[in-house]
């Protein structure tokens, strides 16, 4: 099969330019020809008045349309699946690739589908303002983006996409990474037959040798990711603050403007980690504790975790449930309290044996479920079942 993927790659590497590099990587393992198309966001900083013209291009980049046609041309793909197409690719390339008679796949990473930031989290919280029709001018009211420039592109270009239907009209199928992410599209006017649930796949090197009794060692608490408020850092240093006696480590680099709540004694950044330091990392801890309080996709620090035998806390909330299963190989706790999340690291650092049985059931869960085999058997099933859906379309339509 031949496959183009579409993606316009963001400032900073991130876990979504991950999963593209891997799902290019198994593609091609598995005998597909794979082409791509990339931008990059970082061409903004040279082109002259570069932030007006990305502006412009979210809505249409007449370079972007007229490169996807040709590469239509000379790839002869039977599919496109997309990732991200903000800012410098456009959504009007849909109609494009529609009109070449080709069905899109398009990963669903975030919820820019929805909400113009893509977070549904803006000044400091939950927020679902511009859910539904109409609504994104939300964005612009609430500041979204601390940028009036910013949020008022944000808005527009969602604004504009919606109406013109581009997601609705020409996407054959969404792979959302939960059940929660595919219920919040159907609740806001996907067709639910499109929807479709691919989790992310753990593509690092798998720990053979597992930790002798996962928790017994008692050597602190992990976190790793982005130190930034959405993350819930405030609650994960109101946690530590609540239980003086247990050691936490954060791997993970500070975001630029975030200013850092004061920070406990028993707690140490470690700062941003390399692969194998972060292997080092996961197999010293005793559990791994996510304290966000978004509604994040699907954290790539869980199959990280669940490598390594972790027993994990999560908040009860989005799709973390379907990854971490209370009292199974993990424990959830109410988003954003602190002492509730102190409760939970507390009774598993205090049991050591139900830590690594929990952290023993997680990763038999992450062979069973987001191994790079499963994640290729489910994306390579979804792709039959539209280009098959695709076929059976055309051919009534050329009957009549």
């Amino acid at each position: 099969m031949k496959i183009l993927i579409i993606h316009n790659h963001y400032s900073k590497f991130s876990g979504e330019e991950a999963v593209v590099e891997a799902q290019i990587k198994l593609l091609q393992e598995s005998g597909h020809t794979v082409s791509t198309y990339f931008r990059k966001s970082v061409e903004i900083e040279t082109m002259p008045l570069g932030k007006l013209r990305s502006f412009c291009s979210a809505f249409y980049n007449p370079r972007s349309v007229k490169e996807i046609k040709r590469l239509l041309v000379s790839e002869q793909p039977d599919l496109v699946h997309i990732h991200n197409l903000f800012p410098l690719i456009s959504p009007a390339i849909l109609p494009v690739i529609k009109k070449a008679g080709i069905p899109i796949v398009m990963t669903v990473h975030n919820y820019r589908l929805v909400c113009p930031n893509g977070l549904f989290f803006s000044q400091g919280k939950i927020c679902e303002a511009c859910a539904g029709k109409g609504k994104e001018w939300n964005c612009i009211a609430k500041n979204c983006e601390s940028s009036h420039f910013k949020s008022m592109g944000y808005a527009l270009r969602n604004w504009w996409a919606r109406k013109q239907k581009y997601y609705l009209k020409h996407v054959d199928a969404f792979a959302c990474l939960t059940e929660f992410q595919k219920e919040k599209l159907a609740s806001n006017g996907f067709a639910a037959e499109k929807l479709f649930v691919i989790p992310n796949m753990y593509s690092g090197k798998v720990q053979k040798e597992k930790k002798i009794a996962s928790g017994n060692t008692k050597k602190y608490i992990a976190f790793a990711g982005r130190i930034s408020p959405e993350k819930g850092i405030d609650v994960l240093f109101e946690a530590a603050r609540l239980l003086p006696h247990i050691p936490f480590k954060l791997a993970g680099g500070v975001r630029e403007d975030y200013e850092l709540p004061v920070k406990p004694t028993n707690v140490e950044l470690v700062g941003m980690l390399k692969a194998d330091e972060l292997n080092e990392f996961y197999q010293a801890a005793s559990l791994y504790v996510l304290s966000s309080i978004w509604y994040e996709g699907f954290p790539m620090v869980f199959p990280e975790a669940m490598n390594h035998s972790l027993p994990i806390i999560a908040p009860n909330m989005a799709g973390f449930p379907e990854v971490v299963r209370n009292q199974v190989n993990g424990l959830l706790f109410e988003t954003g309290n602190a002492s509730d999340l102190a409760k939970q690291i507390e009774s598993l650092w205090s049991d050591p044996q139900k830590a690594k049985e929990f952290g023993e059931v997680g990763y038999q869960k992450l062979q069973e479920k987001y191994t790079p085999q499963q994640y290729s058997l489910n994306l390579q099933h979804l792709y039959q079942q539209v280009l098959t859906t695709s076929a059976q379309a055309q051919t009534k339509t050329n009957l009549f």
